[in-house]
């Protein structure tokens, strides 16, 4: 079902149409870039990264190798306070990446904000209640086929490993069952379609402001080693999950130690 200017309704019955309609990209910079140097102008995160990182990233793009930016996900303001983070002028390249958010915010008067900026929505199971399982199960392999076509094709796709905030017990640390199988099997299919394909882990800290109503200043992203995988059979999903929870896990304790200095 189609609405206005051929724009689809998003719901999970119409999956095939929105990610028909999404899958491509929507992103328009002349509306992204200034919204991201505004929002960089609010929450003014740190971003802690080493050269040698910046320089290992840009090598992996330079050589058309896909990579998905997976961050945990303590506080509802992560989605701007991860676009701001990658727009820095040192990985910027990243913040024209495809991201993921929840169906719901493109139902609204902010559908522009979600669509102009290149993200994609994902139709959640507790969102739907009573809707045939077979349904959900399709709307979300169609997404994963356009994640690891964006990965094929050497972009970028930015996730929150955990799906939904995160609980008290992962503000610190990650749990493996906190990590989802969606980044496994993104960096599975790309390998299974010949791809290389990396992870960049991010942890991000608030430093006791994850519930602020308020845009919290003083934000913290630590980014982690990317991690490859450029050869070799595919990684199964478990393997996948493990490495991003211990990149995680190290960023997030890079960025508590270290603090908002």
């Amino acid at each position: 079902m189609n609405i206005s200017g051929g724009r689809p309704e998003v719901t999970v019955a119409n999956w095939e149409a929105v990610y028909d309609f999404y899958g491509a990209g929507r992103r328009r910079d002349g509306f992204t870039n200034p919204l991201l140097t505004l929002v960089d102008a609010i929450y003014r995160p740190r971003l802690r990264i080493s050269p040698e990182i910046v320089t290992e990233l840009h090598r992996l793009h330079d050589d058309g190798v896909g990579i998905v930016v997976g961050a945990n996900h303590p506080s509802a303001h992560d989605p701007t306070v991860l676009a701001s983070v990658l727009f820095d002028k040192r990985v910027r390249f990243l913040s024209g990446g495809m991201g993921l958010t929840k169906d719901p915010l493109f139902r609204g008067p902010l559908r522009p904000v979600f669509e102009y900026t290149g993200t994609v929505p994902v139709f959640r199971a507790k969102n739907y209640q009573g809707t045939a399982s077979e349904i959900h199960d399709a709307a979300a392999a169609r997404l994963i086929d356009v994640c690891v076509n964006r990965l094929v094709d050497g972009g970028v796709v930015l996730t929150f490993v955990e799906g939904t905030n995160s609980s008290a017990d992962d503000l610190r640390t990650l749990r493996l069952d906190s990590v989802k199988k969606g980044i496994g099997m993104m960096v599975s299919g790309a390998r299974e379609a010949g791809a290389r394909v990396a992870v960049l882990p991010v942890g991000l800290v608030y430093h006791g402001r994850e519930r602020a109503t308020l845009p919290p200043r003083h934000a913290v992203a630590a980014v982690g080693t990317p991690v490859l995988w450029d050869s070799g059979p595919p990684p199964t999903i478990d393997e996948v999950r493990h490495a991003v929870r211990d990149g995680i896990e190290h960023a997030l304790t890079d960025a508590w130690t270290r603090g908002t200095g």
